[in-house]
């Protein structure tokens, strides 16, 4: 059954291969089935089109030296293409409208053009491939290689019935004794449908063929360009959500050292007032006024009144605000580091990608999606990671102003029973005990205030330190934190991209 279709098949399409009679192939009637070859060179005029289309690829901006390469022998391969395919199409043209009787002349140029490409193939284009090899990109090579091997031979067969053709002509023009002379009937004898067929044939298997070349070429120019872009877009991340990231750490940390600032001079505010009530009270005992030591106690009153005031604070709160405010300036001079020092192009594990997917080996596509957001995600959590460090010192900060808040509470003991105390030396009515109560209050009070100072003092002190502490705990954490996600996580998902290239959706990654 199928062996009858397939001879009935045959047969219609040797019924078909006879033209409306014109001049063709150098004689003056026309060849059967140059109608049809005709045919299959206009299939090979769109796909040259299509293939001539596919230039130029747009600018690459990522500046990957390998995508550069890339571009250019696929745009060499596009325009050599077109170069080869039009030339042989015009040589086809020429033949197909040569009347002139020499059959040699016809046909040669035509000739000409099949052995040009051949060349080219076996020359500049496997110089090609092989360039695209040395850069790794051994599946675009490869895939030409494939692609212009199975060219070159439908090149060479197309060239052999060709000439099995031409020679066919010419001897019917021998016999004829011109080509003038050569009838259809003549030239049937000579140039028979199986030769015609066999040249239709080879012209068509050639055909079919040429698709794949726009196939390769259409898939690397894809692939070229959204690397590109994916490169192109981690650098952006890097310049634009880092940039936000970090102003947002530092916002948080910034509200939280202001909101400790804020609460040590509400505090020291209510001990100045305290002490300054402790002075009006101390003006308003005026039983002490006659104590030969009672302006050195006055002294020490004022004293402890000015201890809290914030103009005897101010040059200890600026430098607790230059500790607060280098917390923030310290993490984002870090994460700038960071970010200008990560490079894009240099980066392992983005080249692994890119090689993988232009160089489009097996499974490259695949694979590259596969891991093409996981990349991304490594080079935006390897900052946006740095949430668990600030976290972690926002709570610390937070029990850094409980504690201080607590001291401060605690420095109110010192002063608080001032006024019972010179209140008794007040009642005293023998000059002599006044005097002497007088004397050790003021004595007393010259050591305590000092005490009281140094309290204050550690008190900044204490939340300097911490500061410098946040700071430090802060860049280390952050370091640990990028070196995980650029370095360690990298290697791993550097591994399993390797495992996926090799095995594909079956692999171990």
């Amino acid at each position: 059954m199928n062996r009858l279709v397939l001879a009935f098949g045959i047969v219609c399409l040797l019924q078909g291969l006879s033209a409306e009679p014109r001049p063709e192939f150098g004689l003056s009637i026309s060849v059967a089935a140059s109608a049809k070859i005709t045919s299959v060179k206009s299939d090979v005029v769109s796909i040259n089109a299509e293939v001539k289309a596919l230039a130029p690829l747009p600018n690459l901006d990522s500046g990957l030296a390998r995508l550069l390469t890339t571009k250019q022998k696929i745009e060499e391969v596009i325009s050599n293409f077109d170069g080869k395919t039009s030339a042989i199409l015009a040589a086809y043209d020429s033949l197909l409208a040569a009347t002139d009787g020499n059959i040699d002349n016809a046909f040669t140029p035509f000739i000409n053009e099949i052995n040009a490409a051949t060349s080219y193939i076996g020359g500049d284009g496997a110089a090609i491939a092989a360039t695209l090899s040395g850069i790794t990109y051994t599946g675009i090579s490869t895939e030409l290689i494939d692609a212009f091997g199975r060219i070159s031979v439908g090149l060479v067969d197309l060239k052999i019935k060709t000439l099995s053709v031409a020679a066919a002509i010419n001897a019917a023009v021998t016999s004829a004794g011109s080509a003038s002379a050569v009838t259809a009937s003549s030239l049937r004898q000579f140039l028979t449908l199986k030769k015609m067929y066999d040249m239709l044939k080879s012209a068509t298997t050639l055909r079919t063929y040429l698709p794949l070349v726009t196939y390769i070429l259409k898939t690397a120019k894809e692939n070229v360009i959204e690397a590109d872009s994916f490169v192109l877009n981690l650098k952006s991340m890097l310049n634009t959500d880092v940039s936000s990231v970090s102003t947002s750490f530092a916002s948080d940390l910034d509200a939280k050292t202001a909101e400790i600032k804020a609460d040590i001079a509400a505090k020291f505010a209510i001990d100045a007032n305290g002490a300054a009530g402790v002075e009006t009270g101390y003006l308003a005992l005026t039983g002490l006024n006659s104590a030969t030591q009672y302006n050195e106690l006055s002294t020490q009153i004022g004293v402890l009144k000015n201890l809290f005031t914030v103009s005897a604070l101010s040059a200890q709160t600026t430098t607790l605000s230059t500790a607060f405010a280098t917390i923030t300036s310290g993490l984002q001079a870090l994460i700038t580091s960071l970010q200008t020092g990560t490079s894009v192009n240099d980066n392992t594990l983005v080249n692994s990608l890119v090689d993988t997917l232009v160089g489009n080996d097996k499974y490259g596509r695949y694979c590259y999606n596969k891991y093409k957001y996981i990349v991304e995600g490594l080079f935006d959590l390897s900052f946006d990671a740095g949430w668990q460090c600030v976290d972690k010192e926002l709570i610390r900060l937070e029990q850094l102003r409980v504690t201080l808040l607590l001291i401060i509470d605690l420095l109110a003991v010192d002063f608080e029973d001032v006024l019972n105390q010179v209140g008794v030396c007040n009642q005293l009515t023998s000059a002599t005990n006044l005097n002497t109560c007088v004397t050790q209050l003021s004595m007393y009070y010259t050591n305590l205030f000092l005490a009281t100072k140094d309290k204050i003092a550690a008190v900044y002190t204490l939340a300097g330190d911490e500061a410098i502490a946040v700071e430090n705990r802060l860049l280390i954490c952050f370091q640990l934190i990028n070196l995980d996600s650029s370095i360690t996580q990298v290697a791993a998902v550097n591994a399993n991209l390797a495992i996926c290239s090799a095995d594909g959706p079956t692999g171990s990654d």
